[in-house]
């Protein structure tokens, strides 16, 4: 009889910790997928540009490049940069339009202004090549 109430002692700590640890990296997963999208977000509605995160890889590169004067391959780096920022804003956007998790209607239709705003910017960029925005 101790064996059996040991044995299942055993097994409802360990279930116990299963769902300790699945709660966790529950909410470890939710704030990757949803806090990471209203994190940016909120850095494009309160400055107007790419977020740091985005941005951070290609500064970096687009430095080293502009230190050794490798103009061809900088300007290579910028419109990979900027369609890197597009593909991220669109996806952005389509997040945006169809998220139940923005406040109210005006502030879905404020963000996507406010996104489309952005990604004009970066799409001349992307596509000619030109300094319209910086990095």
């Amino acid at each position: 009889m101790t064996a059996i109430m040991l044995i299942l002692l055993i097994f409802i700590v360990c279930l116990l910790l299963i769902m300790l640890a699945s709660i966790w990296y529950m909410r470890l997963m939710m704030e990757k997928i949803f806090g990471e999208k209203h994190r940016d977000m909120e850095a494009i509605a309160s400055t107007g540009m790419i977020p740091e995160s985005w941005s951070r890889k290609y500064t970096m590169k687009m430095i080293r490049l502009q230190q050794t004067g490798n103009e061809e391959e900088l300007r290579k780096t910028k419109r990979a940069a900027a369609r890197s920022y597009l593909r991220k804003l669109r996806r952005l956007t389509a997040y945006v339009g169809k998220t139940n998790l923005v406040d109210s209607e005006e502030t879905r239709k404020q963000m996507l202004r406010e996104l489309q705003k952005v990604r004009e910017e970066w799409s001349d960029e992307a596509n000619h090549g030109s300094a319209a925005a910086g990095a």
